[in-house]
C-alpha cells in the first residue's frame, strides 16, 4: 500500500485555515430538488463551514452523503425517505448527482468526494481541538485508523473508537461509551443504508453531537480497501471502480440505470 493512501501530508500545509474558513460564506447556499430528493448546493469548504456551524452552535445534527444509487434507495423505501428528511445536510457525493442537476438546469456547485470532507473535519478539528468519535470497519481495521489519522494530525482528539460489528446487546454499551466520551464529531462507517438507520435510530440519545455517515472511509483510511485511481477519481467513476473489483455488486447498476432514465424523462418535461 502506498504511503500517501494512508498518511495525509497534503493537509500539513502552512496555511491560516481558520482565516480561510472564516471568509467563506452561505449566503449563496441552497437546495437542489434531484427527483424528489434535496440536496445540498455547497462547495466543500461550505459544507465544512457548515459542520463547524452545527457544532459552535450545539444540538444533535447528522450530515448524509448522498450518490444516484444511494437516491434510487430512498426514493423506493419510506423508512430511508423518513431518515433522509431528518437529516441536516445532504452533500453530493456522487458524480452523477451532478450531470443530473446539469441536465435540470439547477446545476450542482461540485461534487463532495466523502473522504476529502471528513479528512477536512478531521484537519479543522485538530485545529479547533474538537473531539471525533470513530464507529466502522473490524475491530483491527478502526485501530489502524486511528492510527494512520494520529500520523497525520498528531494533536487530534480521538476521544473513542469501536469497530461495526456488534450485537443489539453489545451496541448499549457502544452508545454509553459515545456519550460519556461527548464527542463533538462521529464517523459513522457501517455501510448504507445500515449507517444511515443506526444514526437515526440513536440520534436521540445524545444531546450535542455531530453524525456524519463516511460509509467505507475508515476502511480506506486503514489501509484495508485501496481508493479508486487517480483517474477513475478525477472523472467522477469511483463507483464504476468498485463494481468492477467487486463484481458481485452488479446489481447496483440497474438502480443507476434507473436514476439516468428518471433524470432524461424529468429533463424532458421540465424542457416541456
Amino acid at each position: 500500500m502506498p504511503k500517501d493512501s494512508m498518511y495525509y501530508d497534503s493537509y500539513k500545509e502552512d496555511r491560516d485555515l481558520i482565516l480561510e474558513y472564516n471568509q467563506v460564506t452561505l449566503e449563496d447556499a441552497s437546495i437542489v430538488n434531484i427527483a424528489g430528493i434535496g440536496i445540498d448546493n455547497l462547495t466543500r469548504n461550505q459544507a465544512v463551514v457548515k459542520v463547524i456551524n452545527m457544532i459552535n452552535g450545539g444540538g444533535t445534527h447528522y450530515v448524509m452523503s448522498l450518490n444516484p444509487y444511494k437516491l434510487e434507495r430512498i426514493r423506493g423505501n419510506r423508512d430511508l425517505r423518513v431518515i433522509s428528511a431528518r437529516a441536516d445536510m445532504h452533500i453530493a457525493s456522487g458524480a452523477g448527482l451532478l450531470w443530473a442537476a446539469r441536465r435540470l438546469k439547477t446545476p450542482i456547485k461540485e461534487r463532495i468526494s466523502v473522504l476529502s470532507f471528513m479528512m477536512d473535519i478531521v484537519r479543522i478539528a485538530e485545529i479547533k481541538e474538537f473531539s471525533i468519535f470513530l464507529v466502522g470497519g473490524r475491530p483491527e481495521i478502526v485501530e489502524k485508523a486511528f492510527s494512520n489519522i494520529r500520523k497525520s494530525f498528531p494533536k487530534i482528539r480521538i476521544v473513542g473508537r469501536h469497530g461495526g460489528y456488534f450485537s443489539r446487546d453489545r451496541e448499549l454499551s457502544v452508545i454509553e461509551a459515545m456519550r460519556k466520551s461527548q464527542a463533538n464529531i462521529v464517523f459513522v462507517g457501517l455501510g448504507f443504508p445500515k449507517e444511515d438507520k443506526w444514526i437515526y435510530r440513536i440520534m436521540h440519545d445524545f444531546k450535542n453531537t455531530v453524525f456524519v455517515s463516511v460509509g467505507g472511509c475508515i476502511d480506506i483510511i486503514s489501509g484495508d480497501i485501496r481508493k479508486a485511481p487517480a483517474r477513475f477519481m478525477e472523472r467522477g467513476l469511483d463507483w464504476f471502480y468498485r463494481i468492477i473489483t467487486k463484481p458481485w455488486r452488479i446489481g447496483r447498476l440497474l438502480r443507476l440505470l434507473i436514476f439516468f432514465i428518471r433524470v432524461l424523462v424529468l429533463r424532458i418535461f421540465k424542457v416541456r
